[in-house]
């Protein structure tokens, strides 16, 4: 459980490994060897004149909670310093592994996100407000997809896209907005970075597997949104009798 909580919470493998090698070492067993892959994780224990005992485990959806990798690797360590007793620690994995924040906060969040981008690159009044309109948009369109679990890349098209199309008309009832500014803006929480920054810490690590997944997921998501704005835009032009497709 706590290897899947890291997981899905975007922790680099070798990390999740670690800290489930210190878990099950608690255990007493000859063997331990826990291996996490960017979509599964598999554990084998074994203990003298006994058979291996092992588990797999799927980890299909993933996304990235630092504060919850935090709070798994401070439990692990009051589990292996004998401050928590088994029961306890499963309590506490148990609770962390629900949703940590409402839907309403995490809209907000995403819309607060587009809306500091905005700023950070020198957008004015009119950026921040289409930048506002815009990431409720996106917050809309992520929630309704979570919803009915659209695929991960899927989304990121579909994001794109409406982001593009929304800031090109939005160009043409916002005087003296500057376009390029509030499509950057709210493309932004939907960049790979932290995947592309473990994927090459994973390789470091010597995790190759993980780490070239890795890559190729990040590239695929910005393959995705690229895909997304682009034709987003040039729909939008099309529309507003600019640049014709």
């Amino acid at each position: 459980m706590a290897g899947e909580i890291m997981l899905r919470s975007g922790a680099e493998t070798y990390r999740v490994e670690d800290t489930m090698a210190h878990i099950l070492n608690k255990s007493g067993a000859e063997h331990v060897d826990p291996v996490a892959f960017n979509t599964a994780i598999l554990v084998t224990l074994q203990k003298e004149n006994h058979e291996p005992l092992t588990i797999v485990r799927r980890v299909k959806s993933r996304g990235i909670n630092l504060n919850k990798i935090v709070c798994v690797n401070e439990i692990s360590r009051q589990f292996c310093n004998d401050e928590l007793t088994l029961g306890q620690t499963y309590e506490e994995l148990k609770q962390l592994k629900g949703n940590q924040y409402s839907k309403l906060l995490y809209n907000l969040a995403t819309i607060g996100a587009v809306i500091g981008f905005a700023l950070y690159f020198g957008g004015k009044t009119m950026e921040v407000l289409a930048a506002f309109i815009v990431g409720a948009l996106e917050a809309v369109i992520t929630t309704f997809a979570k919803k009915v679990k659209t695929n991960a890349l899927f989304l990121d098209i579909i994001c794109g896209f409406s982001i593009a199309l929304v800031s090109v008309l939005l160009q043409r009832v916002i005087k003296n907005m500057n376009m390029d500014t509030v499509i950057i803006s709210a493309i932004m929480p939907l960049v790979p970075g932290v995947t592309i920054t473990n994927a090459v810490r994973d390789t470091l690590q010597g995790d190759n597997l993980s780490g070239a997944a890795g890559i190729l997921e990040a590239f695929l998501k910005a393959a995705a949104i690229v895909t997304g704005v682009g034709s987003g835009m040039a729909i939008g032009k099309f529309l507003t009798g600019g640049v014709p497709l």
